[in-house]
């Protein structure tokens, strides 16, 4: 496997992860018919410890964010076929997940976190607006789940694809090895008969 493909796995692996995790509070408010104050209020203290959480922290998620696309850049850089396919289809998510995180995250936590950090001059929301807020950024949540997946699924297709293609060329020069070595008996074979004969 090579380092730029551990790269890309390592690192869309962690994020995969913090999405699983946050799972345990998203599912509550987008598969339970009703939504109870209790998930609500889990929901809010959950992001607001993230919305609060330092610097490095926040540094840690964007430059996780940040490595598997240029890793994935520079292994389509090379412009092979199966770069083309599997490392152009991981760009595409990656592109997706990141615009997911611009569109949803960023502007939707601002309006539910209950946070000390938050700008005085922000608006103030109502409470359908904050419920509203959380559920979007749950779905947000599953949607760069389903794409990080497909970033995974799409890197190991391609380690699988790369391997059957070294096997059959394997084979096929086993193939060739013993065609020409069979060649090469028979030429011999005619040559011992021909002197037999002489």
């Amino acid at each position: 496997m090579a380092f730029l493909q551990s790269i890309i796995l390592g690192s869309t692996s962690f994020l995969l992860g913090l999405v699983f995790v946050c799972q345990i509070i998203d599912i509550p408010l987008l598969y339970h018919t009703h939504l109870t104050e209790a998930s609500l209020e889990s929901a809010y203290a959950f992001y607001t410890m993230w919305y609060d959480a330092p610097k490095a922290v926040k540094a840690l998620l964007h430059t996780a964010l940040g490595i598997p696309l240029l890793a994935i850049v520079s292994k389509l850089h090379g412009w092979s076929e199966s770069a083309v396919f599997f490392d152009g289809s991981c760009l595409v998510l990656h592109m997706a997940s990141i615009v997911i995180y611009l569109t949803i995250h960023v502007p939707n936590l601002p309006v539910f976190v209950k946070s000390s950090n938050l700008s005085p001059d922000m608006p103030t929301y109502t409470e359908e607006e904050k419920q509203e807020a959380v559920r979007v950024l749950s779905a947000g949540n599953a949607l760069v789940g389903f794409c990080l997946l497909g970033i995974i699924l799409m890197q190991a297709g391609q380690e699988y694809a790369k391997r059957q293609e070294e096997a059959e060329m394997r084979k096929l020069d086993a193939r060739t090895a013993r065609a020409g070595a069979t060649a090469e008996g028979v030429v011999v074979g005619g040559d011992v008969q021909g002197k037999k004969d002489l």
